[in-house]
This record gives C-alpha cells, structure tokens and sequence, in this order.
C-alpha cells in the first residue's frame, strides 16, 4: 500500500537516462515473469512493478498477455 503523503524523487525529477534505465529494468523483469508462463509470477511481478511505478510518480502499469 502506498502512503498518499510519502515524498519520493519522481520521474519528472530524474535526468532522462535515469528514467530510461529504470524503464529497462521493469521491461525485462516482466519479460522474464512472462516467460515462466506462470500467472501467479506474472501477478506478483506485476504488483510489485506497478507500485514501483506509481512511487516514481508514474500512473502505474497494465499487462495484457495474448496467447499464440
């Protein structure tokens, strides 16, 4: 849960390769989740990504997975 009051250092206050960086890491944390093909890794990395995001100041993620 996050605290509505909490100061973090957002994205709008990181340099640009700052964010992009922190952008790759969650692409390939979920990239990896997806992979396992277990929807129970998929949800907790997901969880745990998203509030990482929204910390940041961003509006958070949303993952579909579309099946061959």
């Amino acid at each position: 849960m996050i605290e509505k009051n909490l100061k973090t250092v957002g994205f709008s206050d990181m340099h640009n390769m700052q964010v992009q960086a922190v952008l790759e890491v969650i692409e390939k944390a979920m990239r990896l989740a997806v992979m396992t093909d277990d929807d129970d890794i998929i949800e907790e990395v997901t969880h745990h990504v998203n509030n990482m995001v929204q910390l940041f100041g961003g509006l958070g993620v949303k993952v579909d997975c579309l099946e061959d």
